[in-house]
């Protein structure tokens, strides 16, 4: 496979990554400290889409794709959304008017389309890695590409975002341009990715043969992983909404967004170094125990940031090193072990794939839990803390509770998945008994 083939179709996930790190990162302190709605109300208007119709998208967008792959590629869908995610983004952050459930509800409508969107190209930009090689030391290539461009996109959504939302001052103005120069970058990043995708081999539809959910079914692995990373996603959907919150209030860091465009940087230039590394270190040592690994030592990070001494940016920025090459090791290791498990259940069952439906669940899975974690959960612990939206002098259990939402709930979150992958080891024996299991 050619070298530039992974690559560009790796640009794909700068427009992922933006598009589902700013409303993670930002819409729900957009909606208490400027709408002034409670964290509890706007956490329930961005949570209720993603687990209402969030989820039914990505199935429904993966379960067509497989059905009419051959006669409408995947790749189409990248370029239905390079048109319609910047319209949905920049609607996103025009202010509405009326009451709080009236602004509660606008969010919530506006944001339903939003979530639409994103699965029309999330699931298909998968899909198309996850079957671009079924050669194992390529599939850890193509996630290296994935995850590189993934530490770009964070760099966008969690770092120059907010760096413009405080350079145009901090307000809805600065929040509107924010959107403009966003939905652009996002656009650019899925048509690189639809020229990238030209190439991808067309596989047989499973349909014909056997359901989805009976490929569910059979694959114990997937079942596994797909549980473990929503565990994981649950805690790290907590850190990402706090994490505006944190920098504010219990670290007090002077010029909060500037900080954190700073540690962005810090955190995503080291995840892009390190990836040839993870590379090898995945090939050697297999995926599952990477992503076990990774998620003992990414939970320590991101407790060092958040029980870090306020106004210390060295600790912070040091924690934000630290963060940046941990939280790489559980990302490409387990789209890494996703695209081992769907080319293995392909494998055996005579070249037949289901990619699009299990990339769904994946994708899905992702969503719901961050959100989960990030708005339900969060807003809801915010809440019982304390925490007074609008006010920019908060208790000290407000304060002391953004802090344990941050370094706590990941790290409780992180002991399940690890728990999970551990058990896999069982079911990946029971899947390929006649080679011992598989690796990792």
């Amino acid at each position: 496979m050619p070298a530039w083939k992974p690559a560009l179709w790796g640009t794909g996930q700068v427009a992922i990554q933006t598009y589902r790190d700013i409303p993670s990162l930002l819409l729900l302190f957009y909606m208490t400290q400027l709408l002034g709605i409670s964290p509890a109300v706007a956490g329930l208007a961005i949570f209720v889409p993603k687990l209402l119709w969030s989820t039914t998208c990505d199935f429904a967008v993966g379960a067509l794709s497989d059905r009419y792959r051959d006669r409408f590629p995947r790749r189409v869908l990248l370029l239905v959304g390079a048109a319609l995610a910047p319209v949905a983004l920049i609607a996103l952050f025009i202010p509405p008017g009326g009451l709080e459930g009236e602004k509660a509800l606008h969010v919530a409508l506006v944001f339903t389309a939003y979530v639409t969107i994103f699965s029309i190209f999330s699931v298909p930009h998968l899909s198309i890695g996850a079957e671009l090689t079924h050669v194992p030391e390529e599939q850890s290539r193509v996630m290296g590409w994935r995850t590189t461009f993934l530490a770009f996109g964070v760099m966008m959504g969690a770092g120059f975002a907010p760096w413009l939302i405080q350079r145009f001052g901090s307000g809805f103005q600065g929040y509107q341009i924010m959107s403009i120069v966003m939905a652009v970058i996002c656009s650019v990043a899925l048509i690189l990715s639809f020229l990238g995708s030209r190439e991808a081999p067309v596989v047989r539809s499973l349909a014909a043969k056997s359901g989805k959910w009976e490929a569910l079914k059979r694959n114990r692995p997937y079942r596994f992983l797909l549980a473990a990373f929503f565990a994981q996603m649950i805690g790290q959907g907590a850190a990402y909404a706090t994490l505006t919150y944190l920098l504010v209030f219990k670290l007090a860091l002077p010029d909060p967004f500037i900080a954190l465009s700073i540690s962005v940087v810090l955190t995503c230039t080291v995840q892009m170094l390190e990836q040839p590394l993870l590379v090898r270190i995945t090939n050697r040592f297999g995926s599952r125990a990477t992503f076990m690994a990774g998620s003992v030592v990414y939970s320590a990070s991101l407790a060092w940031m958040g029980l870090g001494p306020p106004g210390s940016l060295v600790s912070f920025y040091g924690a934000s090193i630290a963060l940046g090459m941990t939280n790489a090791i559980t990302w490409q290791s387990a789209f890494t072990r996703l695209s081992e498990l769907i080319a293995q259940d392909a494998d055996r069952h005579g070249g037949d794939s289901h990619a699009g439906f299990l990339s769904s669940l994946f994708v899905a899975g992702e969503k719901v839990a961050f959100s989960l974690g990030g708005t339900a959960l969060a807003g809801s612990l915010l809440s019982l803390s304390g925490f007074v939206a609008g006010k920019t002098e908060q208790s000290q259990s407000a304060i002391w509770g953004i802090a344990l939402i941050f370094a706590l709930t990941p790290a409780i979150c992180n002991l399940a998945a690890i728990a999970l992958m551990h058990r896999s080891r069982h079911a990946e024996d029971d899947a390929n008994p006649s080679h011992g299991g598989i690796q990792g």
